[in-house]
């Protein structure tokens, strides 16, 4: 009995360990190379399908307005397609890694062109050349935080030669400056206003999109895993009713697992962030997560057990597996649609 309860769990872990080979991984035995469908969080950081990529060679500036232009040109450049990474480091759920987009676009040195991120120094970017040029001609046209920097070094040569020449004019020319700023403060304030207004509606709506990524991520997940449990009780069932061969249990007993091991891990450390969801489909959900089995659960199937009674657990077993099959789907179809910025798709109730 001992011999068949090991071959029936290796059977078991073969099965989970060809699915996740199947699966995309976060970089090839070989190459390091691998594609993901992402989204960028913030100007060096991708996320999608479980995975968190970091790009090499580059860190952040603390401004707001230049993370929104990075941000705006991460998705443009990616524009929903997968993009092409090499791994450089990491683990298996946070990679570092340089990515390009599907035009061929260098994530990192596009970033670093527009003065939207800059050299990491503590990582070996001597070895990448074209990164280091690319912040010297960012900075030498004052292109994004550089035009910050710039303008910090002090006044241009002319400058210095034209108050040299024309002390008065000089002067003149600030106070019709201060001038025209105190009489444009009021609408430069509403703009502002504005502005600010404006950028949090679009952080609220990337948090929104991160959110369902890693929602749909984890649905996917327990979906793979749903559809390897059935696959592993159908053959089971398909012993069950062979004609020409006797079944398995009848030799030294089985053992049949109620329900596959799903996570839920995601859902709930997202549960106070469910509110930047539609309503309807955080409700969805909330429902769907509660109804997914969380402990693991054995039945032992004697030799002596009659055979319809050991056919009719393992149909029972599928049934309850494959109900969660179209709820899972519809629930990442909607999870999809709101990443994709369209109409949330309405998810099917089940009770």
């Amino acid at each position: 009995m001992r011999r068949y309860l090991f071959s029936g769990c290796l059977l078991f872990c073969c099965l989970a360990m060809a699915l996740t080979v199947m699966a995309p991984s976060a970089a090839s035995a070989d190459s390091g190379k691998f594609s993901r469908t992402v989204t960028a969080v913030d100007p060096v950081t991708l996320q999608g399908q479980g995975l968190t990529i970091t790009l090499w060679g580059v860190k952040p500036v603390m401004s707001p307005a230049i993370e929104l232009k990075a941000l705006d040109l991460m998705d443009n450049l990616i524009d929903g397609s997968p993009v092409t990474c090499q791994a450089v480091g990491g683990t298996s759920t946070n990679v570092v890694a340089r990515c390009n987009s599907a035009r061929g676009d260098d994530l990192g040195l596009s970033l670093l062109n527009h003065g939207f991120v800059v050299v990491d120094r503590r990582q070996n970017v001597g070895a990448v050349p074209s990164y280091l040029e690319a912040q010297q001609a960012a900075r030498h046209n004052a292109a994004g935080i550089w035009k910050q920097v710039v303008k910090s070094d002090g006044m241009s040569q002319g400058t210095r030669m034209f108050l040299g020449i024309l002390p008065v004019a000089a002067v003149l020319l600030m106070m019709f400056v201060v001038l025209f700023r105190l009489r444009s403060l009021e609408t430069q304030q509403k703009e502002e206003f504005e502005q600010t207004r404006s950028k949090e509606t679009q952080l609220l709506a990337r948090e929104k999109h991160v959110l369902a990524s890693t929602l749909e991520g984890e649905l996917a997940g327990n979906k793979n895993r749903i559809e390897a449990f059935l696959t592993i009780y159908r053959d089971m069932l398909a012993n069950l009713k062979s004609t020409t061969e006797t079944p398995k249990y009848k030799e030294a007993g089985d053992i049949v697992q109620k329900h596959p091991a799903l996570s839920k891990a995601v859902f709930e450390a997202s549960v106070s962030k469910l509110s930047l969801l539609d309503m309807k489909l955080a409700a969805r959900l909330s429902k769907l997560y509660a109804a997914l089995p969380m402990e693991q659960e054995y039945i032992n199937i004697e030799p002596g057990v009659p055979l319809e009674s050991a056919v009719a657990l393992v149909e029972k077993v599928i049934r309850d597996a494959e109900i969660f099959v179209q709820p899972l789907t519809d629930a990442i179809a909607a999870l999809e649609g709101v990443m994709k910025g369209s109409t949330t798709p309405p998810v099917a109730e089940k009770d």
